[in-house]
């Protein structure tokens, strides 16, 4: 029985199975290898060997070149692999495609040899060709259906190597002699001099700059034969290296070290946890095992890798660092000792030896949520990757959500002071000036007052929720989807923010005819800050969100000022002089349309803090509902045993109605264009789940989405709700192949259940 390779290519699908190659080095699991792939070649990882029967064998491929023993992937990281791709309900190969390692796209040279057999079969299959026999030649020479049919008869040997990256560059082709005296010659003498020192340059015209003589001389050289063109090997690029930093951490009290085995550490400042963590990292470093720290974030990794790099050796591994970056990096990782790396999702397959600890900062972070491909929950995935490796799994957030409470029991918890909040409660009940509360309108003017520095959080982008007529109260809709145009005064136009569409505001409503057509209530950034430009009569007023991003450098230089903006303040490093942080409908965050409304609004809060560093600014929540739990544990005298007790209920919630921790969640989403299609869809979905076996109290729906119809498409979900990940494994192994008219996406361990997935 022939020996087979299984190998996962960067593509949606399963594993494929090829033969090893004719010649050349053993391909071992977690290898790179080139194999035949449609009507060309791929790059792809050896996730397993296994034996095939005779007759199998003689229908398999070979693969054609193994790139050299660097093992890119780890067993951990390829057990791991498919451990995550069955919990997604996706082919592993689409996992390894949305985790993105470097070195699986390089440009190949793609080679042929047509044996003499193929001359006769060569003309049927693709006429009025001549092409050379038993010659190596490119591929490229030969039609796509023709090689592939060649293939088939095993009429053709093929090679695939990647090709060198060179780089064309003007080098000396000798020294300066007679020919070059003169005045006349005095030019070209000093430009081959000086080519000479740097030993080549991009062009002639560069090195025409360096020499401080015309282009017309350097050609001359050229032409003279004194210096050419050539083509030199690209050099390595530097390793990505986090930025220098002038800030410490602090020593930690022992108690607050995480413990040696699985663990949280929660509360403080992210500065004070990774303070906390540091004594454990050494101690990890000194055993011999490498510790992975995951960021939700590239701001927050790099800034993360610059604190630890002030005491320990680290790389860095983000969307920063260029393709030739992370493939140099992921060598030098599988080469080296105990490695201390950084990074965000893109470094979770990294090829770390010995991996002791995976570390999760800001563990209950939305943002570790893939939105695209496997769509993996990266918290799941560390967990998985420690699993295979037998590593340890350390948690860092600002306070502990449901989710981390089961994850890691009391005992293994370690908690620093939270900051203390400066809450003041602003009650919109009360009336007064819309969007911004007399209170915080009068906290601004001190701040204005003093030359401080203020942020203020909105719920959304553009100039308000809604544009209509407050006569009849028609609201502008979108012909796309089931919302409202935002007004966006600033250009004058409604915008749709979820399907783009775009159009001028109407003289006259539609409905009644009235005149007085203005925004309605739901103020976004451009309303806010247009009402604080006037108030505070020429003090810096800023805009942060998707349509604007101002240049905030004066704000991060110590000027004073206010900053307005969405979610995306989160991201922005600590400002110096920060003294009011307000937050102008926290009701927004409470009232998401999804479970973990609370905790995230928890963490908003807290995150928005922490722009303040080792400051503590007032902060000003105008709401609703001042008397809500949540708000009502902040401004308690023991804030940590508040939101203690308010995390039980939360687990008590959670619990009652079947949600995570407690259950595994699936949300399957069915799109068509005509309403009927999508229905008809999920409701085939689930009459097939609850023939296999599906239980009332695992199967929610189908039911509309809480916005029926998104870019064009009618949405209907169905949400799987199981009791652990292998029977929700053995459910989605369960759903029809096709859905005529409709698509189905599946979301496994949702983090918006009623969000639109592309």
């Amino acid at each position: 029985m022939p020996l087979a390779l299984d190998v996962l290519l960067p593509l949606p699908l399963p594993a494929l199975t090829y033969l090893p190659p004719l010649q050349g080095a053993e391909a071992r699991p977690g290898q790179r290898v080139v194999v035949p792939w449609q009507g060309g070649v791929r790059v792809g990882v050896v996730a397993g060997q296994r034996m095939v029967d005779a007759g199998r064998g003689l229908e398999l491929r070979h693969v054609l070149h193994v790139f050299d023993g660097t093992e890119w992937l780890t067993p951990a990281a390829l057990q791991a692999l498919g451990r995550m791709a069955r919990a997604a309900g996706v082919p592993p190969g689409l996992v390894l495609a949305t985790l993105n390692p470097p070195g699986l796209h390089p440009e190949l040279a793609h080679g042929v040899r047509l044996r003499a057999e193929a001359a006769g079969v060569l003309e049927e299959v693709a006429p009025g060709e001549s092409l050379p026999l038993e010659r190596w030649l490119d591929a490229a020479a030969v039609p796509g259906k023709a090689l592939e049919f060649l293939r088939q008869q095993g009429l053709v040997d093929e090679r695939g190597v990647e090709r060198p990256r060179v780089r064309r560059a003007l080098v000396p082709l000798g020294e300066p002699d007679e020919g070059l005296e003169g005045a006349r010659r005095e030019p070209q003498r000093r430009a081959l001099e000086r080519l000479l020192e740097l030993g080549s340059v991009e062009s002639g015209a560069e090195l025409a700059r360096e020499a401080g003589v015309s282009d017309s001389s350097v050609r001359s050289l050229v032409a003279r034969g004194y210096a050419g063109y050539a083509e030199l090997p690209v050099e390595e690029p530097p390793l990505p290296a986090p930025p220098l930093t002038e800030e410490s951490l602090p020593e930690p009290a022992p108690e607050h070290v995480p413990p040696e085995g699985d663990g949280a550490l929660v509360g403080g400042s992210r500065r004070e946890r990774l303070a906390a963590l540091a004594p454990r990292l050494a101690a990890d470093l000194a055993a011999g095992r490498s510790v992975l720290l995951l960021a939700p974030e590239q701001a927050q990794a790099t800034a993360t890798a610059s604190l630890l790099a002030t005491r320990f050796p680290v790389a860095l591994l983000t969307g920063d660092a260029s393709e030739a970056q992370r493939a140099r990096l992921w060598r030098e990782l599988a080469r080296g000792g105990p490695q201390l790396l950084v990074g965000t999702y893109l470094a979770l397959l990294a090829p770390l030896p010995a991996l002791g600890r995976v570390v999760l900062l800001d563990a209950g972070s939305p943002a570790y949520k893939l939105q695209a491909g496997a769509r993996l929950l990266l918290p799941k995935a560390a967990r998985q990757l420690a699993g295979a490796a037998g590593a340890a799994v350390t948690y860092l957030d600002l306070a502990a959500g449901p989710e981390l409470a089961a994850w890691v029991p009391p005992g293994a918890r370690r908690a620093l002071p939270l900051p203390r909040l400066r809450l003041h409660l602003a009650d919109l009940n009360d009336g007064g000036n819309w969007p911004v509360h007399p209170d915080l309108q009068r906290t601004l003017a001190q701040v204005r007052e003093r030359g401080r520095q203020a942020v203020l959080l909105a719920p959304r982008r553009g100039f308000s929720g809604a544009f209509g007529c407050p006569d009849c109260g028609w609201q502008a809709p979108c012909p796309n989807c089931d919302l409202t145009l935002r007004y966006h005064r600033e250009r004058s136009r409604l915008l749709c923010h979820q399907c783009g569409h775009e159009e001028r505001p109407p003289d006259r409503c539609p409905d009644c005819g009235g005149t007085e057509l203005g925004p309605l209530r739901g103020a976004g950034t451009q309303w806010i800050a247009s009402q604080l430009a006037r108030s505070l009569q020429g003090f810096p007023v800023y805009r942060y969100d998707k349509d604007q991003r101002d240049d905030l450098a004066p704000l991060l230089a110590g000027e004073p000022g206010v900053v307005v903006g969405t979610l995306a303040l989160l991201s922005l490093p600590p400002l110096p002089l920060l003294s009011l942080v307000g937050v102008t409908h926290f009701d927004t965050h409470l009232a998401a349309a999804d479970f973990r409304a609370e905790e995230e609004a928890t963490r908003t809060l807290l995150r928005l803090v922490e722009l303040g560093g080792e400051r503590r600014p007032l902060v000003v929540v105008q709401t609703h509902a001042p008397e809500h739990e949540l708000l009502a544990a902040l401004t308690a005298p023991e804030p940590e045993a508040a939101l203690e007790g308010l995390l039980g209920r939360q687990l008590e919630r959670r619990q009652r109605f079947g949600y995570p921790p407690f259950s595994t969640l699936a949300k399957l989403q069915f799109t068509a264009r005509d309403r009927g299609s999508a229905l008809a869809a999920a409701q085939r979905a689930a009459d097939a789940l609850v023939t296999a076996g599906a239980l009332e109290s695992e199967l929610l729906g189908p039911a509309s989405a809480p916005v029926e119809r998104l870019r064009g498409r009618f949405v209907f979900n169905v949400l799987l709700r199981a009791a652990d990940e292998a029977r929700l494994e053995a459910l989605l192994a369960e759903l029809p192949r096709g859905y005529p008219g409709a698509k189905l996406l599946i979301d496994v361990d949702p983090q918006d259940v009623g969000a639109l997935l592309d």
